[in-house]
């Protein structure tokens, strides 16, 4: 899906979230009474039930199938891990997606496990964004394409896509976003990551985080200039990811703080404009917790699990399969 982009680039984004489509009432509501057919005499297949129901409305279909599934991977990094915030820089970012190419992450594993695709899309993480403590990460201008780029995740056809990030720096922006669609403290936000390994780095990450929400005070009343000067290229690309399938018909698993916050974002435009997402897992750590909570996702699976990478998505998508495989496959009123 191409982004027409214009002198005001931010406006073509507001409008293509002002206008996503809704779900397939009919699709939904059919699967519905299909449930109800097959779950007697009530809620047998509980979450189940409320996934089939969910990818019915949102694939435009009464009988939904996952057969062509995908996790996507956005690779960056960003300028603040300058600030000693994580364990990990650009060189260990480029390692990890080294492994992830050649089939050694741990969301290769699972998702070659349940059955899914794997793509990996890297933001050139070679050059990372500005230190958001020091100047936004992003122009507009920047900020936008790399939505649109984002958009192009999509080009292969799924039927189901999850997102999930992997970057240095990545938990720190999101953090940043966190706080400023939502307040609290930043030593709340900064609760992600591999800083909370180590508490030099999860101090300096807390200042990073107050640090550039300071410099920008003023700046923030607008969701997508919280994203050009909080984020980064990985939350607008997943931002671009998530508004693609919208319109494609592609229901979406998020993974990881990242792809919350940048879900977070659109939700802080428009609450509708993630309906057609559900959060594949949560971490153990409070500000995910808190994060999924304020925009409205329980999540699928709760395991502990803390890559972000897409596991945990990849994971969820083996429950949606069996969900939309129950439902299809199920005989009336006998489970």
């Amino acid at each position: 899906m191409a982004l027409p982009l214009t002198n005001s680039p931010f406006d073509d984004i507001r409008d293509l979230i002002a206008k996503v489509p809704d779900a397939d009432i009919d699709a939904k509501n059919e699967a519905g009474k299909r449930q109800v057919e097959i779950a007697l005499p009530s809620g047998e297949l509980g979450l189940l039930s409320e996934l089939a129901i969910w990818l019915a409305g949102w694939q435009g279909q009464s009988q939904p199938r996952v057969q062509n599934s995908q996790i996507v991977v956005f690779a960056s990094s960003h300028g603040v891990a300058r600030q000693n915030v994580s364990a990990y820089g650009v060189d260990e970012t480029m390692s990890k997606i080294s492994d992830l190419t050649g089939g050694k992450g741990g969301v290769n594993q699972i998702a070659g496990t349940v059955g899914c695709g794997l793509r990996i899309v890297e933001l050139a993480p070679e050059m990372p964004t500005n230190d958001i403590t020091l100047e936004a990460a992003m122009s507009e201008k920047d900020c936008a394409a790399t939505i649109a780029y984002g958009m192009e995740a999509l080009s292969e056809n799924p039927d189901l896509i999850g997102v999930g990030a992997v970057g240095a720096g990545a938990t720190t922006a999101a953090g940043a976003v966190a706080l400023a669609l939502f307040g609290g403290s930043a030593s709340f936000w900064s609760q992600s990551g591999s800083a909370m390994k180590k508490p030099d780095l999860l101090l300096e990450k807390t200042r990073a985080i107050d640090d550039a929400i300071t410099r920008e005070q003023g700046q923030l009343g607008d969701p997508l200039e919280v994203m050009r000067r909080l984020g980064g290229r990985d939350l607008a690309a997943i931002a671009g990811a998530i508004l693609a399938a919208r319109y494609q018909k592609v229901p979406v698993v998020l993974d990881g703080f990242v792809a919350a916050a940048s879900a977070a974002i659109l939700h802080a435009i428009d609450p509708k404009s993630i309906d057609h997402c559900v959060a594949g897992s949560v971490t153990s750590r409070d500000s995910h917790r808190a994060l999924l909570d304020r925009i409205g996702k329980k999540p699928i699976l709760d395991l502990g699990l803390g890559l972000g990478d897409g596991s945990g998505g990849a994971l969820a998508v083996s429950i949606i399969k069996a969900a939309a495989a129950c439902h299809r496959g199920i005989g009336v009123g006998g489970v």
